[in-house]
This record gives structure tokens, sequence and C-alpha cells, in this order.
């Protein structure tokens, strides 16, 4: 046998042995299919003609299916929520709402105070700038008693009761006109005495109010609140009804007598 025909035919058998390697390595890389993908045997017909080899049948083909614990992941993994994001936003705009409210409101009260405060100092003011001319009369020796009624008045809107009192006694005293006008100058005397916790001197003077002025409504009232407060609650009630006679929608009588007959009922004190 020809020595250099051997060594040839030694050459191709290794070089085809070499080939059919290389063919298996790659073949059984692609053969390899991720997840999911399906693998044809005639996408490695190409491949093997290249290095010239027959294309070996492989099995047949199959999907590959991805593994059960990336399924489980996978369903584990939260799905994407935008309601988080959505309610914050909501939330911020009512909240952006409810504190111009709140400031619309604070704003409101603070104006209203204000009113108030200066609506107090103008009245305060002006009270002052009455009393003290009318007080420049009075020191003169020439008033009269209109003038003391009205400094009687005047210290009666400012809480200052002892010089209310003092003008409105002589105020009675030197009266000369309606028994109306005077039975008004003793409804206000009966109120300076209240404020200083003469009652007795209070009921008096309401009393002489209503002798001078039967349907004085405002009398009444100040006499059934004189009677209840010394704790003599059936003339308080007859002082009352005798408000209500006159004047059907008069709420504070109506309060006051209900207060008294409930309070009376519960003690078994009402007749």
């Amino acid at each position: 046998r020809d020595p250099k025909a051997a060594r040839r035919n030694s050459a191709r058998q290794t070089l085809a042995m070499s080939v059919m390697a290389v063919s298996a390595t790659t073949l059984s890389v692609l053969a390899r299919p991720r997840a999911g993908t399906v693998v044809r045997k005639a996408a490695l017909a190409p491949i093997a003609s290249r290095v010239g080899v027959r294309a070996v049948p492989g099995p047949r083909a199959r999907i590959v299916s991805p593994r059960r614990g990336e399924l489980a992941a996978r369903e584990a993994l939260p799905a994407p929520d935008v309601a988080p994001a959505v309610i914050a936003e909501v939330a911020d705009g009512l909240e952006g709402g409810i504190q111009a409210i709140y400031l619309g409101s604070l704003l409101a009260i603070l104006g209203f105070a204000g009113f108030i405060i200066v609506r107090q100092v103008l009245i305060r003011r002006e009270l002052d700038d009455s009393a003290k001319k009318m007080g420049e009369r009075i020191r003169a020796g020439d008033a009269t008693a209109e003038e003391y009624f009205e400094m009687g008045s005047i210290m009666l809107r400012k809480k200052v009761f002892t010089q209310a009192v003092r003008n409105l006694k002589l105020a009675a005293q030197m009266w000369e006109g309606d028994k109306e006008d005077l039975a008004q100058i003793h409804n206000a005397l009966g109120f300076g005495y209240l404020s200083t916790d003469k009652v007795d001197e209070a009921i008096s003077e309401f009393n002489k109010a209503v002798e001078l002025t039967p349907g004085y409504v405002t009398a009444w009232n100040n006499l059934g609140d004189a009677l209840e407060q010394k704790k003599e609650f059936k003339g308080a009630i007859e002082a009352y009804e005798e408000s209500l006679i006159l004047s059907p929608g008069n709420k504070v009588a109506t309060v006051r007598l209900d207060e008294i007959k409930r309070r009376q009922g519960r003690l078994g004190l009402l007749d």
C-alpha cells in the first residue's frame, strides 16, 4: 500500500472526526433552547451542511416551559399599583382645601372679633364723652331731672352702679314728668340695686315701676328675676305669668317660668 495514500486517508479520517466533533458540539449548544422557545430541525440543516456533515435528526421539537420556581417567583411579584399615587395626589388636594377653609374661618373669626372690639371702644369713648359733659353740668348745680336720669343711664351702661344709683335716685326725686317716664327711672334704679346685690331695694323699685305702668313688660321680668333670687318662687311665677299675658312671645319670661316650674315640680313644691 502506498504510504502517501495511507497518510492522506489517515488525515482525511482525522479531519472528518474533528468536523463531526465540532458539529456535535454546535448541535448540542443549539439544541439547548431557552425557556418558552421552540427548536426546529430545519434550523440545524444549514449549519450541518457548512461543516460537511449530514444533519442528524434530533429529538422531536418541544416547548420548554419555565421552571415552576420561576413561575412562582413571577406570581409572587406585586402587580404595579398606581392607587397609592392617586390617593396621595387626592389627599394633597384635600389637605390644601381644608387648610384654605381653616384659614378663611380664622380670618373671619379674627375680623368679627376685631369689629366687636372696635365697636366696644367707640361705644366706650362715646359714653365717656357724654359722661364728661353731663358731669360738668351736674357739678355746676343746674342739672335737671332728665339730666340726672341720663347720667344714671350712662353709669349703668358703664357698669358703674354706685354712681348710677345716686343719679337715678336724684332723678326720681326731682321728676315732674309723665308716670311712664318715672316708671323707667324706677326700673333703672331697681336694676342698679340688683346689680349691687341689694335685692330688697330692687324689688321695691320694680314694684313701683309696675304700679305706675302695669303694662311695663321689662319691669315685670326684672321683678320676677329679683323675686327668684330671693327664693320667693311663687311671686316670681306670678310676675313671669303677668309678663307673658302682656307679651306672649316673651322668651325671657317663658324660659325662666319653665325653669322654676321644673325645679319646683321635681321638689314637689309646685301647687
